[in-house]
């Protein structure tokens, strides 16, 4: 995302202001104060014609501001005081919950100085989840590297939320994801042109197996933990029987030897339901 001088002296600006706060340890209502600020200066919008709503009302408890375009709820803003040494487990869970509660799936936890972004998902069968969209430190990064700090900030920009941006920005995220990634990997498609190239330059004919086994052991372990539960998944294949009475049937059979994933075979019944194989035709996928 592309930064102009202006955004760039703005940064700095409040990077500065909230490097201040933390050092005469201000409370959270200043920390609010000053996020609204920069809300207005840095990100566009306007909180005379109700674009920062202040202490939105969720059920029972207060969250400290959203952002509101043409009336409607972008995300929640939920703050800590600047003093804070750092975000804290409960305080995602804070945010989570307003999120959750009036059902609005982007809520910003910040301090002024730590900027976190999450995604809520909601689900019957998983509950809610969240997915942290960025993490940046205005503070740390402003002067070394505003790009890297516009980059994540800029998403909430009034412009970009107009645009839809952030959404993209998430599909994008995770299309990359370490998650996604290793299991393309282990999708048929992939591991089969891998086990080709392999036997293609080696003087050993592998299988499938041996290439899920060598790909996982070259992985970190992070990696895969993030992965979750990951393998070939056998395709099962329709094969033609003839049976003893002379005619034939489809019949489904797992895939699992390097044979079964470069032929298709022809199997008979013989009088005792027996299946043997008969000529092999040359699968058009391979």
């Amino acid at each position: 995302m592309d930064i102009d001088k202006s955004t760039t002296t703005k940064l700095k600006k409040y990077a500065q202001v909230f490097r201040e706060a933390k050092d005469r340890n201000a409370n959270e209502s200043d920390t609010v104060m000053y996020l609204i600020k920069f809300f207005e200066d840095v990100l566009g919008y306007d909180s005379l014609t109700g674009e920062i709503s202040k202490e939105v009302l969720v059920k029972d408890r207060y969250c400290d501001f959203g952002i509101k375009l043409s009336g409607e709820l972008k995300f929640l803003v939920e703050v800590k005081a600047s003093s804070n040494k750092s975000l804290q487990e409960k305080d995602i869970e804070q945010a989570e919950n307003y999120g959750s509660r009036m059902g609005i799936k982007w809520v910003l936890l910040t301090n002024g100085i730590e900027w976190q972004l999450y995604h809520l998902s909601f689900s019957e069968g998983d509950g809610i989840t969240h997915d942290m969209v960025f993490n940046v430190n205005l503070v740390e990064n402003a002067d070394i590297d505003p790009e890297k700090v516009w980059n994540s900030i800029g998403l909430l920009e009034k412009e970009s939320i107009q645009k839809g941006e952030l959404e993209d920005f998430l599909s994008h995220k995770k299309a990359l994801s370490p998650q996604s990634l290793i299991k393309t990997l282990f999708t048929k498609d992939v591991l089969t042109v891998i086990r080709r190239e392999l036997n293609r330059n080696g003087e050993v004919r592998l299988d499938i197996d041996d290439v899920v086994s060598a790909i996982k052991d070259v992985l970190s372990k992070d990696a895969l933990m993030v992965a979750g539960d990951i393998g070939y998944k056998r395709r099962r294949k329709r094969k033609k029987r003839i049976k003893a009475d002379g005619t034939a049937e489809q019949i489904e059979v797992e895939a699992g030897s390097p044979k079964d994933l470069d032929t298709e075979e022809e199997l008979t019944e013989d009088i005792s339901g027996n299946l043997h194989p008969g000529k092999p035709t040359q699968n058009k996928n391979t």
